[in-house]
């Protein structure tokens, strides 16, 4: 009688079993919320599902409208799924997860494989040229959140949330207590370009947050600079390659080039696992605040060498056509 009644459930729930969306929305999504995990995991899952909710089997078929039991191991290999990999694998570890709560809540009886996909890294930096450019056009949010990245290596979500308290004027320092994950705690310098920007914009605001706004979360979205990033990208003919992010690659590439000091990198980066005391790090960290001014500095001359270079041939050019 218990094998009968076993098999005539396992019967129901296969023949109930739910479609990919109606799993997400209803139990996937609600289970997690409820859940112990982080609210960075918390926010990356549902990062992945807005992700797969978009991810297309065929030209005119979602991958949410498929029932559970007929998700398989080809059908997630061949999933067209928009944006970079690191998005990519963000959507298909949420597949992943999904799939084994489905399992365990026996809607399946086994997970399909999902094989994560390569990641491209982001090489491209900014080149001095490049950067002036951009920072004579760029207005409001976006200049100054683009000085701020490329003199801090700071994360963009860490830099929408940097609050008040957080800046250490005396110690040229900024403190980063938290972000995406535990290393991201950490103390960046602050260079005299920075240190002008949120000296006005500290003085500009009404709530803890030097990017405020009027919305829940009390600062600036990552759409707010976002997109007319890529508006000024595209108006510039800017390589498409070229992303906010990589102002964090190009901070990396400098420091490293400066310093020689891979270990300081990482912890200004917040790649390493953080130093056991704050006051460790700033002996050794408020010197890199002196790094970047030097580096900015540098930068100017060669805009400049270059300008006045261009100026002499152009000259040379219109002698030469002279009879």
């Amino acid at each position: 009688m218990k094998d009968q009644a076993q098999r005539r459930e396992e019967t129901r729930r296969t023949t109930l079993v739910p479609f990919l969306k109606e799993f997400m929305v209803k139990t996937f999504l609600p289970t997690i919320e409820a859940g112990t995990l982080s609210e960075n995991s918390k926010t990356y899952y549902k990062g992945g599902w807005k992700l797969l909710s978009a991810a297309l089997i065929d030209d005119k078929t979602r991958l949410e409208d498929m029932r559970l039991d007929h998700i398989s191991t080809p059908l997630a290999d061949a999933l067209k799924i928009p944006h970079s990999g690191s998005n990519q694998n963000m959507a298909l570890r949420t597949l992943r997860r999904a799939l084994s709560m489905a399992v365990e809540l026996k809607w399946i009886t086994v997970a399909p494989v999902v094989k994560l996909r390569d990641e491209n890294q982001r090489t491209a930096i900014w080149d001095s040229a490049t950067e002036a450019l951009f920072i004579s056009k760029a207005k409001g949010l976006l200049r100054d959140g683009f000085v701020i990245i490329q003199d801090t290596g700071m994360r963009p979500d860490e830099l929408l949330q940097l609050r008040k308290k957080d800046i250490l004027w005396d110690k040229s320092l900024i403190h980063i207590p938290k972000g995406k994950t535990k290393r991201s705690t950490r103390y960046v310098p602050l260079s005299d370009r920075v240190r002008g920007i949120l000296t006005r914009r500290v003085h500009g605001t009404w709530n803890e947050y030097v990017f405020p706004a009027r919305s829940k979360s009390g600062h600036k979205s990552h759409t707010a600079i976002e997109k007319p990033f890529r508006n000024l990208r595209r108006k510039l003919g800017l390589d498409p390659e070229l992303v906010l992010y990589c102002c964090r690659h190009t901070f990396a590439t400098d420091m490293l080039d400066k310093t020689g000091n891979i270990k300081l990198v990482g912890d200004l980066l917040g790649h390493k696992s953080p130093v056991t005391t704050a006051k460790y790090l700033h002996p050794s960290l408020k010197g890199v605040a002196w790094l970047v001014n030097a580096r900015n500095m540098t930068r100017s001359a060669e805009v400049l060498t270059s300008q006045r270079h261009t100026l002499r041939h152009s000259r040379g050019l219109a002698g030469a056509a002279e009879p």
